[in-house]
């Protein structure tokens, strides 16, 4: 059932009907905040009943009201279109762009308003920053290049300068909106209004086919018939603004006249959105882009207007903050460069002077030249209300006062009431309640529900409460009394109607949680971030070798070589590493490894800078064998971890119920891919009879605890006991809240236990655990404690769990056992270590961002109160909240006090650790509960706090903390769909050391969502990894670096279960054949190498059989066709994993003979080699460097065929000299060595 038919309904009542009628007259209405969407869509309705086709322009206070009315008009108005216009995340004046999914959504917003047409239903939800933000004319004017199969775009080179003068960034690889990369006759490209990525495909200048990919793995999806690629920036680089730029460099200087010199120059930077007020005069305002019969609705005008003034004091404190910077000796900002320091002054009070006069209704402003707002970039509300259309309504939660209306503005109050909000209790019992109430009094109830899922569930409540109920498709025309109607749709909040005897009932308030957006089902998961990037070398990197021990990289280079029979040269390419000098006082020895041997290096990671082995010495191989000493005792203890959890018999649970998959189809977010395999992978554990330990390991707010609420409601199915154990007390309420809402609706009965609840209710959950009346517990370690009973435990579920002491995991070990634990950390793990402990203990990653999450924006610098000031406004005009990090409790109440005065509209409170542990915890409570607007605390932030509305975070003194803290206090903000900012800053006049410096570059460098293992790595490299498996382990970590030392973990732990890895000898094979990517076809050469890395891992004994066909395809689907250089490639890459696979350690073509060793040949094979290929030969010869009398092995010979034979090349039909003649022989020499090991070893 839809909700389209609501408002009709809503007509019944006079004062409501009365307002509709109000089409061309301004008019105050009041209603409560569930009545807004539903007068909307009725007053929308009877505009164009009225003959008025223009557009509706909604103006919220904020970003989050704005979507959430987007959402219900679009149930309640289902034919028409509704579009939200997002504001920038910047401020004008802050040097930073905003991100290019809001520029792509804000372009293609404008556009739709300049192409409506007269029949259409079109409304524009945009908060008042939004709306008061200056519109430059290219983005109100910008269209659209549009692109079809068939399509002419003349020559990929200008093509790609087209793209540049659009805005767009040309990289390697497209990973993120408004990039475009160029790889022969393939174009890829990000357009920031798409949701997934387009490959294009050309045939000479023609395209010839346009493909959706996902910039996860680079793989094409489905074919598209067009692509419309808008511009990735509202600010182009035309000759004009060229022009303003080069005029503004002359009058600038530091980074601001260097960022100018580029826009003059024609080149796009970062944060160059910040100067167009002064390289676009004239720009223009929303309401001059509406088409004519278009209406204004401002909702909840006290606290737009108010946001209006508190914009203007935020813009006007960052130019203060620039003049102050400027005047202490820093890089000038614009106020000081653009001489604007009087409106730095008095911008602000000019803007709230103005926004807060009463809108006087007046006609818009002739469009054609735009407008020009003051030097600040924002309009003042009263200049938006002056170039809007005629009518202008207000809906305010407040009732209105005839007598403080204007004359040309009409006042309706519609007598309707917000439901009782619920004080304890069952909310959804309480509601059912009141409708059993209602309908017996002759009301009609409409039940709103979300989702299917919810709907479902909602049904099954309410026949269980018996109550009248219907769920037909429609919502009838005449809805019957003493009813209740569940429909589908959204709906904020209820409200009840009493003249009309209409009780509407909104989810949120039903089962007592929160509506969040749903509208991402077609989300497409960002990229994924690779554990450990083999791709990231840099001249001077410490590679290992397997063989040679440790080198350092220098650089890729190509070389020609000798063509063995043939005479010819051809070109390999290799990477070169510098080694040790064999002797003193010689130069360096270096080592060529071929590309297609990329299999065999690692990256070394340690704490200091290693010595590099010597090629050919006994130091290598003397440190590989006290490693793996060292290594045999971890592998033994982690093997008996395993064989006693494999020999352990726990609970078998039950496959999904029907209540699973409701629970499931709720969840309000579209899951990313490592959500689902983890999900899949814990619920594969529980139903098996071995206890289940599992790791789920991510970033935070990648969605673990959905994967613990899913867990916890499935072990309940089947009648077992929960028990989630978490380290903080304000963890316990937060979960406690976010089960609550997840679990809302369902018979579970959850209670947490915390020094937040007294004696008597710790008693009475103690009791319910041992009775089972309880079935899941959220607390503290306090459920560790002795005399905690469980009637029947199923599972444990531990978060963070490196935070808990020795004794408390003492105190676990006797609670897991036979018992499922699932355990979750935000600590990022490597990709090897993972590797290591498979099988010991199953881990799970989340390393996919969700869609809707932003990287946060990192500033470094030094210390400015003006700018702090400057930046929590910023954030509490989003009604946001600020971490101020200090860590000295001695001045920590001076800083409060600072911030307090000034910022005095904020409310300060300070957290530290010498606070007694309940002082702390309330006032860490009181802040998560927005009491306050500022938290000024210590580090005790530093992990577990999960506070989605605070996302700016400022850390004062940032050159003393680790690299991980800092990540980790980064960590705190950026949890919801709203940009957040962390700023790093340290003291003016202090000298930073050379390891700061470096952990602010990396902290400044990596702020890319699921960066933390980078972090963690380099972290690593800054500290020494001998505290991850011990302080005894550090110097044979160091001695063959740490990726080597856990592969040497992985493979004893396999060695000790019986699962020994086949031991891959090096392998050279020499063929005088062109096998490699040529730069014509893959010119980048970090692109190549990840080609190299790939088909070189797919090599290995060890990989899936279909690797390297995975790879080609691949290849072929992001680069086109492999030209003959790389078919060569791949066929000796078929060729090299075959003979890996039975042990040869050499494969090469001497004296037109092919040579193999060693291949030991059965009776069978032996004479099939001599029939097959006469002249063939099978002997034991010596082993290479081995003594006299050690066993031979034995050596193969072929006889090359004539027509390939290097002596044959005159009379070989290929033999004209050409290119293409060349390159077929090469393919057919290899195509016969293929034949031919296939033959003797019987591969098909």
């Amino acid at each position: 059932m839809t909700l389209e038919r609501l408002p009709e309904l809503l007509l019944r009542d006079s004062a409501y009907a009365n307002a509709a009628s109000y089409t061309e007259t301004s008019c105050d209405f009041s209603a409560p905040e569930g009545l807004k969407a539903p007068l909307l869509a009725t007053l929308y309705r009877a505009r164009k009943a009225a003959g008025l086709n223009g557009a509706m322009l909604l103006i919220a206070a904020t970003s989050r009201e704005a979507n959430t009315l987007k959402r219900s008009l679009q149930t309640l108005l289902p034919a028409a279109t509704v579009m939200e216009l997002p504001a920038w995340e910047t401020l004008p004046h802050e040097r930073l762009s905003p991100s290019r999914e809001t520029t792509g959504k804000r372009l293609v917003t404008l556009a739709a308003l300049r192409h409506k047409q007269p029949q259409q239903e079109m409304i524009v939800v945009a908060s008042v920053r939004a709306v008061l933000q200056a519109i430059s004319p290219t983005a109100a004017t910008a269209e659209p290049l549009l692109l079809q199969p068939g399509s002419d775009v003349g020559a990929l080179s200008e093509f790609a300068a087209q793209l540049i003068a659009l805005g767009y960034e040309r990289v390697d690889m497209v990973a993120k909106r408004g990039q475009f990369a160029v790889r022969g006759g393939i174009l890829d490209i990000f357009v920031p209004s798409d949701k997934s990525a387009t490959r294009i495909d050309f045939f000479g200048d023609e395209i010839d086919t346009l493909r959706s990919f996902a910039v996860s793995d680079q793989r094409s999806q489905a074919e598209l018939q067009e692509l419309a690629i808008w511009p990735a920036r509202e600010l182009l680089l035309t000759p004009e603004v060229q022009h303003e730029a080069a005029q503004l460099a002359l009058k600038t200087s530091g980074k601001l006249q260097e960022m100018c010199s580029k826009i003059a120059a024609g080149i796009s930077c970062e944060g160059m959105e910040s100067l167009l007020p002064q390289l676009v005069p004239q720009q223009f305002a929303l309401p001059q882009l509406l088409p004519a019969d278009s209406f204004t609705v401002v909702l909840a005008p006290e606290k737009v207007t108010s946001r209006a003034v508190s914009l203007a004091q935020a813009n006007a404190e960052f130019l203060a903050a620039a003049w102050e910077v400027a005047a202490a000796g820093g890089d000038a900002g614009l106020a000081a460069a653009l001489g604007a320091e009087h409106d730095g002054e008095h911008g602000a009070d000019t803007a709230a002077t103005t926004a807060a006069k009463p809108p006087v209704a007046g006609a818009a402003d002739d469009t054609a030249g735009g407008s020009t707002p003051q030097n600040s970039g924002l309009f003042t509300l009263t200049e938006v209300r002056q170039l809007a259309p005629t009518t202008w309504h207000t809906i305010s939660p407040f009732a209105v006062d005839p007598a403080a209306a204007t004359d040309s503005d009409a006042t309706v109050q519609i007598p309707a009431t917000q439901l009782p909000a619920a004080v304890g209790g069952d909310p959804t019992a309480n509601l059912l309640q009141l409708a059993a109430a209602k309908t017996a009094a002759g009301y009609t109830v409409v039940l709103i529900a979300g989702s299917a899922g919810a709907a479902q569930r909602a049904a099954e409540l309410v026949r269980e409460a018996e109550l009248p109920l219907e769920t037909d498709s429609e919502l009838p025309a005449a809805p019957a009394a003493g009813k209740i109607y569940l429909v589908q749709g959204e709906l904020s909040a209820g409200f009840e109607l009493p003249e009309a005897k209409i009780l509407v009932i909104a989810e949120a308030e039903f089962f007592g949680r929160s509506v969040s957006d749903r509208n991402l089902a077609t989300a497409k998961p960002v990229r994924r971030r690779q554990m450990v990037d083999p791709l990231a070398l840099k001249h001077g990197d410490y590679v290992v070798h397997d063989t040679h021990g440790i080198g350092k990289f220098l650089e890729l280079t190509q070389l020609e070589v000798p063509g063995g029979n043939r005479g010819e040269q051809t070109t390999r390419e290799y990477l070169v590493l510098e080694y040790a000098a064999s002797k003193r006082g010689m130069p360096a020895d270096t080592l060529y490894v071929p590309t297609d041997q990329l299999g065999q290096l690692s990256r070394y990671v340690g704490a200091d800078a290693p010595t590099l082995s010597k090629m050919g010495g006994s130091d290598w191989a003397n440190a590989k064998k006290k490693a793996r000493g060292a290594v045999r005792q971890i592998a033994i203890e982690l093997v008996k971890l395993y064989a006693a959890r494999s020999n352990a018999q726990g609970f078998a649970f039950s496959p999904d119920t029907p209540w699973q998959l409701e629970l499931e189809q709720v969840f309000p977010y579209v899951e990313t891919v490592d959500q689902l395999q983890a999900i899949a992978d814990v619920k594969r554990d529980m139903e098996s009879p071995r206890p289940m330990d599992r790791l789920i390991s991510g970033d935070v707010g990648f969605g673990k605890t959905e994967i613990a609420v899913r867990a916890a409601f499935k072990a309940v199915q089947d009648n077992k006991q929960v028990a989630v154990l978490v380290p903080t007390t304000l963890l316990v309420k937060q979960h406690f809240e976010t089960f609550q809402e997840r679990f809302a609706g369902f018979p579970v009965r959850l209670r947490a236990l915390s020094r937040f609840q007294t004696d008597k209710e710790a008693k009475e959950i103690l009791a319910g655990l041992k009775s089972g009346e309880v079935d899941v517990v959220i607390g503290t370690h306090r459920l560790l404690a002795k005399g905690v009973a469980y009637k029947d435990l199923g599972l444990i579920i531990i978060d963070e769990e490196q935070r808990f002491g020795v004794e408390h995991k003492e105190s676990l070990k006797d609670l897991k056992h036979n018992v499922d634990v699932l355990s979750m950390s935000a600590t990022p793990i490597p990709r090897t270590l993972e590797m290591a402990v498979t099988g010991i203990r199953e881990m799970s990653q989340l390393q996919t961002a969700p869609e809707d999450r932003h990287p946060i924006l990192t500033y470094v610098g030094q210390r400015n109160d003006a700018q702090i000031a400057a930046a929590i406004h910023r954030e509490m005009l989003r009604d946001g909240q600020v971490f101020y990090v200090h860590n000295r409790v001695s001045s920590i109440h001076r800083v409060a006090k600072r911030i307090a005065e000034s910022v005095p509209e904020a409310r300060v409170a300070v957290a530290h650790g010498k606070l007694s542990q309940s002082e702390l915890e309330q006032v860490v409570v009181d802040f998560w509960e927005r009491k306050y607007d500022v938290l000024v605390c210590t580090t005790i932030i530093e992990t577990g706090l999960d506070i989605a509305n605070a996302n700016t975070i400022i850390v004062d003194g940032a050159d003393k903390y680790g690299l991980s803290q800092l990540h980790q206090l980064r960590g705190r903000v950026g949890r919801s769909r709203e940009r957040a900012y962390a700023y790093f800053l340290y003291e003016p006049e202090r000298m930073l050391t050379e390891h700061a410096h470096e952990r602010l570059e990396t902290i400044a460098t990596h702020n890319e969502l699921g960066s933390g293992m980078q972090v963690a790595l380099k972290d690593l490299e800054l500290r020494g990894a001998g505290n991850l498996l011990g302080g005894e382990q550090s110097g044979h970590i160091s001695g063959v670096g740490f990726d080597l030392y856990l592969r040497m973990i992985g493979e004893a732990v396999d060695a000790f279960k019986g699962h020994e890895a086949q031991e891959v000898k090096e392998l050279t094979i020499e063929l005088p054949v062109d096998a490699r990517i040529p730069e014509s076809y893959l010119d980048s050469e970090r692109l190549r190498l990840e080609a190299y890395q790939k088909l070189s891992a797919a090599a290995n004994p060890n990989a899936t059989p279909d690797g390297i066909n995975l790879v080609v395809e691949e290849l072929v689907d992001r680069y086109g066709p492999l030209p003959p250089a790389v078919s060569q490639l791949v066929q000796l890459t078929r060729l090299r994993r075959l003979a890996a696979e039975h042990g040869v350690q050499r494969l090469l073509l001497v004296n037109n003979e092919l040579r193999i060793e060693p291949l030991e040949l059965l009776d069978s094979r032996q004479m099939r080699l001599r029939r097959l290929y006469p002249g063939a030969e099978y002997r034991a010869l010596p082993q290479r460097g081995a003594t006299a009398d050690a066993p031979r092995h034995h050596v193969v010979t072929v006889p090359l065929p004539e027509g390939l034979s290097g002596g044959g090349r005159g009379s070989s039909p290929f033999a004209r000299g050409a290119k293409a003649a060349d390159q077929a022989l090469d393919g057919d020499l290899v195509a016969w060595v293929l034949r031919v090991f296939a033959a003797l070893v019987g591969e098909a």
